[in-house]
């Protein structure tokens, strides 16, 4: 016969307890606020599911795991009044609390002030501490199980779940008991669970702090389940500039794949944390913490550097890892190889910037043979922000041809892509001589050692680097890969790319998975469209996977959200996206003096972090350099001059040459004067560049007789999704305001 069960509500009566409210509702049941009308006090009760009390294994493990934490004396833990069964249902009665759990805390205030985050865990950690030295393992650390007070004082709750680590296992084979994202590899396997499972999941607790995203994000419980078993722990370094260095080896160890190779207590793991926090980059004084812990917090914090925003790694392993084996250079960790192209997620390099120099800690960029040499130079550019796609843009090959007197045809594509300023590279990340190679061959101004990462090879390549997006210029997140044969790259781009994201053929390919890469109209490879939901589900990311058999190269965009699947579609139906051979390739951060002759000239958005070198042969022309340009702004590109003779050859040779004309047609010459507010300073006229790529654009060329210089801009293709200038009217409009009429 089964037993009649009331109901729970708000008002009810729960044997001596009356429910007041409710606190809140999961999978493991529901916590009430109740008043205990037999000891006449408020309390916290927590009734598990109806379907609980009906498994034997459950009953019995919650009845040991009651017992044993109401044992539990430490401060940081909730102290336990009773707990037992009621009308069919199991329940907890609790010290009530007055707070929010620490997942409500991270919806509002994620990422935390380091100190705060580190003065949590330590708080948490003394909690695990006395379990574990009681012989429970909580099983279930997470955000949710994690209440903190406006005080800024943390309780690690809910050890319905808490198991004896010496107790025979009491879930069924596969029934693995907590929260994917927070598991230790072990527990994915049929080893003994242990108190380092905790220390695994506490120091997945403190990356998500420090950063606000999970250390391995994923679509699926089974992706999920392989990043725990074969990713390298990510660097929570490289989201934020108030993280230290010192810390990227702490998570390491906390989330290493062998049990052994953790901390071993929850407090030395604490303790390393707040070691590494008051290091060099660390060091802090001042309670600033109680922004997100409340007032009565005691950490100290950090307050160096805002936020440089969330950057996932990028799995994708060619063979089996194996648990023993090392590839981040962090500390002495038991991480695993990298798995390299399946997660991606929204930042993919170094996520530190260098200054409007360019220079870094990775050294000097190579210069290319027969170059000259240049000086450095400081400015700072206003600080605006961008959304402008690192594009390829199509240099008008007749204009090239002309001003170098047809000695050859200069650079085929123009990129505009501006990096942020910021701090250098960590020599860890610092780009090797091979990953600067392959950041040149992909040719986009966007990527310099400012904002991309060396990632150490795995089998089958020679050069793995990752590249942040461009905060200012909407330039998408890059991996980018150098295969050792074409076999590896076929395999990689087939397994890790197109079968395990579901790949689609790119607008203008024919159907199927994916298409043909067409390079001046001639296949080089294959392209693929995707679609990557890894840090929000509900916000889908564009992703276009280029992979160049001609390069053994394969680069791996995503763009920022649903809103850029047309310009994503854009490159891809034109194959803006591929690699260079080696002859067409510069050093991203190489400019000659007569290069950093020109940039002198120009504004804050033009500088070493936002152009390029281009190499000249010779002749009348000594330098050319194209930058990247925010969205809203057309391609453009200057060309310097040894003296005036050569500056008025080539500017009448290019208006001859392109029947150019007077951009608003009023002046009744072929150009006009380029005036701004102290007077003349040269001439500038408009013409038409057909482009095989792109198709017929307006552009405009202007000549400034002072400083020896030519501006060439192109507007944006008509059908270019981008809002920019399209028109004569609308770039000659553009030119005014940027440069002056």
């Amino acid at each position: 016969m089964t037993t009649q069960r009331r109901p729970l509500e708000v008002g009810s009566e729960f044997g001596p307890y009356r429910l007041v409210r409710l606190i809140g509702r999961g999978g493991m049941g529901e916590v009430y606020q109740a008043y205990d009308t037999g000891k006449d006090r408020v309390v916290a009760i927590k009734v598990l599911p109806e379907r609980l009390a009906e498994d034997p294994v459950y009953r019995e493990r919650f009845r040991r795991e009651s017992h044993a934490a109401a044992r539990l004396k430490e401060p940081h833990v909730i102290p336990i009044h009773d707990y037992g069964e009621i009308d069919g249902h199991l329940f907890i009665d609790m010290r009530l609390v007055e707070g929010e759990n620490l997942r409500a805390l991270l919806r509002t205030s994620a990422p935390l002030p380091p100190g705060d985050a580190v003065e949590l865990i330590r708080q948490v950690a003394a909690a695990l501490d006395a379990a574990h030295a009681d012989d429970l393992v909580h099983r279930d650390i997470k955000p949710d199980n994690i209440l903190t007070t406006p005080g800024g004082f943390a309780y690690l709750v809910d050890f319905g779940i808490a198991h004896s680590s010496t107790a025979e296992g009491l879930t069924g084979a596969g029934s693995a008991i907590g929260s994917f994202h927070y598991m230790a590899p072990e527990r994915f396997t049929s080893r003994v669970v242990t108190p380092a499972a905790d220390i695994y999941a506490l120091g997945c607790v403190l990356y998500e702090c420090l950063t606000g995203a999970r250390p391995f994000p994923a679509d699926t419980d089974g992706e999920v389940m392989r990043a725990h078993l074969v990713e390298s722990p990510p660097r929570p370094s490289r989201l934020r500039d108030e993280i230290p260095r010192a810390m990227d080896a702490v998570i390491a160890r906390a989330l290493a794949k062998e049990p052994a190779a953790r901390y071993g207590s929850a407090g030395e793991f604490a303790a390393a944390a707040q070691a590494a926090l008051c290091g060099p980059k660390g060091a802090a004084s001042g309670a600033a913490g109680a922004v997100a812990m409340g007032a009565g917090a005691e950490a100290v914090v950090p307050d160096t550097a805002t936020s440089t925003g969330a950057l996932e790694k990028v799995p994708g392993p060619f063979s089996p890892p194996t648990a023993d084996a090392s590839t981040e250079d962090l500390a002495d960790t038991a991480a695993t190889p990298r798995p390299f192209a399946t997660d991606l997620g929204d930042r993919g390099g170094s996520g530190a910037v260098t200054d409007e120099t360019g220079d870094s800690s990775a050294g000097p960029p190579k210069r290319p043979s027969g170059a000259g040499d240049g000086d450095g130079r400081e400015s700072e550019p206003p600080k605006r922000t961008f959304r402008r796609v690192a594009e390829r843009r199509a240099i008008p090959a007749l204009i090239a041809a002309v001003i170098l007197a047809a000695a050859t045809v200069l650079a085929a594509w123009v990129v505009s892509g501006r990096p942020e300023e910021g701090t250098a590279v960590a020599d860890d990340a610092a780009l090797r001589q091979a990953d600067v190679d392959l950041v040149a061959s992909a040719g986009l101004v966007g990527y310099k050692r400012a904002n991309c990462a060396h990632r150490e090879p795995d089998v089958g390549t020679e050069a793995v680097v990752y590249c942040d997006a461009n905060d200012r210029t909407g330039a998408p997140t890059a991996r980018l890969f150098r295969f050792s044969s074409l076999d590896w790259l076929r395999e990689y781009y087939k397994n890790y790319v197109v079968e395990a994201y579901d790949a689609t053929n790119c607008p203008n390919d024919p159907p199927g998975v994916d298409g043909p890469l067409l390079v001046d109209g001639k296949p080089a490879g294959r392209d693929a469209c995707l679609t990557s939901r890894v840090d929000d589900p509900a916000k889908p990311k564009p992703v276009l996977a280029v992979a160049d058999e001609d390069r053994l190269a394969l680069g791996i965009y995503v763009w920022d959200g649903p809103e850029d699947q047309a310009e994503r579609d854009y490159v891809a139906a034109r194959h803006l996206f591929h690699f260079l051979p080696q002859d067409k390739t510069v050093d991203p951060d190489f400019f000659t003096s007569a290069d950093r002759r020109v940039l002198d000239h120009l504004t804050g958005d033009f500088g070493p972090a936002t152009c390029k070198h281009v190499d000249v042969p010779g002749g009348m022309v000594d330098a050319f350099i194209r930058c990247g340009t925010p969205r809203g702004a057309p391609s453009i590109s200057f060309l310097g001059f040894p003296d005036d003779r050569s500056m008025n050859v080539g500017y009448q040779a290019a208006l001859g040459q392109t029947r150019g004309h007077a951009c608003d047609g009023s002046s009744g010459g072929a150009d006009d004067v380029w005036r701004k507010a102290s007077g003349p300073v040269g001439r500038f006229f408009c013409y038409t560049d057909e482009s095989p790529v792109l198709g017929a654009r307006d552009c405009l060329m202007a000549v400034h007789d002072d400083f020896r210089l030519i501006v060439d801009a192109c507007a944006l293709s008509k059908d270019d999704p981008d809002q920019g200038p399209k028109s004569e009217g609308e770039l000659l409009e553009w030119f005014q305001r940027e440069f002056g009429q």
